[in-house]
């Protein structure tokens, strides 16, 4: 007996996780027992070998750590397959992950000998174990590893809540009342801060955002690279519940990515789908529910229309 692949998806398991830690946890420590017969920390890998033979280090003792080894370093499939053809069709000079976690998705593939590659984490108990992954990667010379807050203004102290339970919801704003939240002060950076504008119109971009309800900030940030470089394709989540906490008008933020893109996204059964109006109704009425989880794909330049 397995755990369900499905379980172990992000956003069910996150639900599940926030209604029920204690049972999540026991689901967790299940799916460990049955792929490694113990539940001695000693005896659980720290490390997880990728499909790709490239390696992710992992707290073996931290939940969504656990989930990663449980599932083979893939927990979003969709989005490992989608960064890997991008990778591999869309041949980008500039690679951009922006809230890396673990590194499932920068270290999940190969890259051209001239790409650049930078992954941005805020989560300050993570810096080691994505360190480590780098520097076994085939490409480390190429990766920069950053650990800022990715936001719209540079600013010395952000604000940020570290889930120290389960790494994979952590933000700049407080999304639980949880005990395991911790609070801390980091560097807070734009993304048009870390590059030379003049030379960005050379560029192939990708990039992934991943930052829990704060990635429209991060966009408004990187405004220069989605004006400069020639051709941009990445893939952001999208959870409304996230960033609504954050502060964010959706029907705003879509018509924000409409003014650059354009915008597909997957639907209920993980097709991807043509975003036909920039309206948070539409994928409200595509989900049938209120609160809409998906990943956006969005493209410019040659590719507009064409992704993948």
């Amino acid at each position: 007996m397995a755990i369900p692949k499905g379980v172990l998806n992000k956003p069910v398991f996150v639900k599940l996780w926030e209604s029920y830690p204690l049972f999540s946890k026991v689901v967790l420590d299940f799916g460990i027992f049955l792929k490694y017969k113990t539940l001695k920390l000693a005896k659980i890998p720290n490390k997880i070998i990728l499909s790709s033979r490239n390696v992710i280090y992992i707290n073996n003792a931290e939940n969504r750590g656990r989930a990663l080894l449980i599932s083979d370093g893939i927990t979003q499939s969709h989005l490992t397959e989608f960064w890997g053809e991008a990778v591999k069709s869309f041949k980008p000079s500039l690679v951009l992950d922006i809230g890396v976690n673990y590194g499932e998705c920068i270290f999940s593939t190969t890259y051209e000998k001239d790409t650049t590659i930078i992954g941005i984490e805020a989560n300050k108990y993570l810096i080691d174990y994505i360190e480590r992954s780098r520097k076994q990667h085939v490409n480390s010379h190429q990766i920069k590893i950053i650990h800022a807050f990715a936001g719209d203004q540079e600013k010395k102290n952000q604000t940020f809540f570290i889930d120290t339970h389960w790494s994979g919801t952590s933000s700049g704003v407080q999304i639980s009342e949880k005990n395991s939240i911790e609070k801390m002060e980091v560097p807070a950076i734009t993304i048009d801060s870390l590059f030379n504008q003049e030379t960005l119109n050379a560029h192939r971009l990708l990039f992934k955002i991943d930052v829990e309800g704060y990635e429209f900030m991060v966009l408004k940030g990187m405004k220069s690279l989605l004006i400069n470089c020639r051709e941009i394709m990445g893939i952001v989540e999208f959870d409304s519940r996230y960033l609504e906490k954050a502060g964010v008008d959706l029907d705003s933020y879509l018509a924000f990515l409409d003014r650059y893109f354009e915008i597909q996204f997957y639907d209920i059964d993980n097709r991807i789908k043509r975003l036909s109006s920039p309206s948070i109704s539409v994928l409200q009425e595509e989900f049938g529910m209120e609160h809409v989880h998906t990943d956006l794909i969005v493209s410019s330049g040659r590719e507009k229309g064409q992704v993948l």
